[in-house]
């Protein structure tokens, strides 16, 4: 791993952008400095040999768990979207990208991923502003059926406008995002409780069962059943 630790040294140069790599262990091997500081330490060094369990609450733990299977498996994250709240006025937006490391003989070693923020040469408040109250919105509503029209319609804009809004600052629509934070509730629900799938799906807004398991297995790539198990997909 000791090569890994050199390729991505490049990173350091990429503003706004938090890197980090773990051993199959789940032993962080490399750091960049934005991310290192984000858990209070002044050097990579202090990081190393660390795991999730000493650095993140145990919820979030089996979260990132969830998808160091998936990874260690030869799958990949491309872009998850991140909101990361550090005050009443203050929100940053990242994307999260993770991938396998292989060696020479194309057997997975590690993992490796990236948190990059978007719209870094904006300032945070201006992307913000734009879907302060959409994103509100469908936080407080996607549960329920919400169409993309009753979104605009609570932010006095067009759909159209709307759209454009999401791709500028998300790279994605409003439909795309609602269904990200129904999935990403849903997970929380797999792994902080012990509801029922199908309770699951029809409190994080999917109208039946299947539909759900589908589009959670496609998103995440494993089960519901599989997540909630600890990522063991049999």
């Amino acid at each position: 791993m000791a090569s890994v630790h050199q390729s991505l040294a490049v990173l350091e140069l990429i503003p706004g952008t938090h890197a980090w790599a773990k051993d199959r262990e789940g032993r962080f091997v490399f750091g960049s400095r934005l991310f290192f500081e984000r858990f209070g330490f002044a050097s990579m060094e202090a990081l190393l040999g660390k795991t999730d369990y000493d650095l993140a609450p145990a919820e979030m733990v089996q979260s990132y768990r969830v998808d160091d299977e998936l990874v260690l498996g030869g799958g990949v994250i491309t872009d998850r979207l991140e909101l990361i709240l550090s005050g009443p006025e203050t929100v940053g937006w990242f994307l999260t990208s993770k991938w396998p490391i292989y060696d020479p003989q194309g057997q997975v070693i590690g993992t490796f991923g990236i948190s990059r923020s978007i719209d870094e040469s904006e300032t945070s408040a201006l992307s913000y502003q734009d879907l302060r109250v959409p994103i509100n919105y469908i936080g407080e509503h996607f549960a329920s059926n919400i169409s993309v029209a009753a979104i605009a319609s609570a932010c006095n804009i067009s759909v159209s406008a709307l759209e454009r809004r999401f791709r500028k600052h998300l790279k994605k629509t409003p439909r795309q995002y609602i269904n990200e934070v129904r999935l990403e509730h849903a997970r929380s629900l797999l792994l902080k409780t012990r509801k029922s799938v199908g309770t699951i799906a029809l409190e994080t807004g999917f109208s039946d069962h299947s539909h759900f398991t589908r589009a959670f297995t496609k998103y995440f790539g494993l089960s519901p059943r599989d997540a909630r198990r600890g990522g063991s997909a049999e």
